[in-house]
């Protein structure tokens, strides 16, 4: 009797064990999925990056981080710890975004020699601009206080693959992107 009461107390704990380290590493893998299609997702704020979350935020990749309310999206795409950063809003169509981006050039940040037919923004690839204006420019005493904000009318962002974040761990758009 007193061993199988034994048997019967290794076994729960061995059950405990297993399952509590099932629990984490399904914590674990669940942060680096490949995200749902962002038309699927419901009205709120999410983080979507190039790469799996790290220990630390240096190495996220590219993310777009944004506001999401029905069919439309309000947001940027950056690269975390970097003055490379640019405003997109547009509408969803499964984990695409068409619509328009506005960048700033300023003197630390300075756009030069803008392509007049359709580029490719990032490293990466999934962000595509084309149809620019300047709508705004400010210039101070000299050329290092000029700053231009840029409308590019056509904006696709393909976010195919991408890892989404449990929580936004970036700024609020709507700290950065003032349309």
């Amino acid at each position: 009797m007193l061993r199988t009461n034994n048997l019967l107390k290794d076994m729960a704990i061995a059950l405990i064990v297993i399952s509590s380290s099932l629990f984490a590493s399904s914590s674990i893998s669940s942060q680096n999925e490949t995200q749902q299609a962002i038309a699927a997702l419901g009205n709120g704020n999410y983080q979507f990056c190039s790469k799996p979350k790290p220990q630390k935020f240096d190495g996220a990749g590219v993310c777009f981080n944004f506001t999401k309310i029905g069919d439309r999206v309000d947001g940027y795409y950056a690269y975390p710890h970097s003055d490379d950063l640019i405003c997109l809003r547009g509408k969803v169509r499964g984990n695409n975004v068409t619509g328009e981006a506005l960048a700033v050039s300023w003197a630390g940040r300075e756009w030069t020699d803008i392509p007049k037919t359709e580029f490719k923004w990032d490293e990466e690839g999934h962000l595509s601009l084309n149809h620019y204006q300047i709508i705004l420019s400010s210039k101070g005493n000299d050329r290092s206080d000029l700053n231009k904000w840029i409308l590019f009318r056509k904006a696709t962002l393909d976010v195919e693959g991408f890892y989404q974040y449990s929580q936004p761990l970036m700024n609020s758009p709507s700290q950065l992107c003032q349309w």
